[in-house]
């Protein structure tokens, strides 16, 4: 009975750290992707690419592969121009954070855009592929599910 009574307490305990750690993991990897958004609000192009490991590649309709750094900045400078005329700021609306490795996760976020009267102008889901390098995440691949127009 006392072997029993140990190894559930034992794997409740076990069951609980995970899932500390993973509440910590996504919390931290929630805000990198906020503070990567206000990069983009802000036009902050270091800022973003500071969030990407090289090469990076983006799934749209056609896929690119970003080799450097410069590309990256080029890349948002050229999204960013042509993005919605009356774009401020974005938000993202939910979540679910996917465990692939202890190396390589997956943010599966839905998100909206607003205007400057803090009107929704669209609303998206994309995935965010981050890979840990030197201890630090960052994201890898990006890739559009779906954007609406509102």
């Amino acid at each position: 009975m006392k072997k029993i009574l140990f190894i559930l307490t034992t794997v409740f305990f076990s069951g609980f750290v995970f899932s500390q750690e993973n509440k910590v993991l996504e919390s931290q990897i929630v805000k990198q992707w906020m503070d990567y958004s206000k990069g983009f609000e802000y036009k902050d192009y270091e800022r973003i690419a500071s969030h990407f490991t090289y090469p990076a590649i983006f799934n749209n309709s056609t896929p690119i592969i970003v080799k450097n750094k410069k590309m990256m900045i080029e890349a948002y400078r050229s999204v960013r121009e042509n993005v919605q005329k009356d774009y401020k700021y974005s938000l993202i609306d939910k979540w679910k954070l996917i465990n692939i490795t202890n190396e390589f996760l997956i943010l599966d976020a839905h998100y909206s855009r607003y205007n400057a009267d803090y009107k929704q102008i669209l609303s998206g889901r994309g995935l965010y592929f981050y890979r840990k390098v030197n201890g630090n995440w960052f994201i890898k691949e990006v890739t559009t599910l779906s954007q609406n127009k509102l």
